[in-house]
């Protein structure tokens, strides 16, 4: 067989990369990967408060929502001995260890020393509370308005 005109042969038979050069590339890829991970992972710790808060204002609007369809009263726990919020008898989320979490409520909501409920009534009013999540001195503030039972969080300076 011949080849085409102009075609090199002796050059399609070295084009191509060795394992070595293979191997260098890995290497490099490998110490720019392990010089940005630490960076990704502080930023994600940073957004993690905000998360957080997040999840549980979108629950609370859930279970407002939910009280309001159903014509039925919605009761939300806080447990701040077992570090969880009870949004129904399946539904729950737990608060992380580095997380500190003060609620203000009103005296007539506490079930037991470390219990609150939150209730969320067919009117879409509620009991009002107030959360406070403070992680590495930074806090989010979560608040349920009584009359309205419109959840907002935003951060604190």
């Amino acid at each position: 067989m011949t080849a085409a005109p102009g075609a090199n042969t002796e050059a399609d038979a070295t084009a191509g990369f060795t394992l070595v050069e293979m191997l260098v590339v890995l290497a490099i890829m490998a110490l720019v990967a392990a010089i940005a991970a630490p960076g990704l992972v502080s930023h994600y710790r940073t957004k993690s408060l905000e998360t957080m808060a997040n999840k549980i204002t979108m629950r609370l609007r859930l279970s407002r929502t939910s009280a309001i369809a159903t014509a039925r009263p919605r009761q939300i726990v806080v447990d701040l001995g077992s570090r969880l919020i009870r949004f129904g008898e399946r539904d729950s989320l737990a608060l992380p260890d580095d997380v500190k979490v003060t609620v203000i409520t009103g005296q007539e909501t506490v079930v037991a020393d470390r219990q609150t409920v939150l209730t969320f009534l067919p009117d879409g009013s509620a009991s009002g509370m107030d959360i406070a999540l403070e992680q590495k001195g930074r806090t989010a503030r979560i608040a349920v308005n009584w009359l309205t039972g419109l959840s907002t969080w935003r951060t604190l300076p």
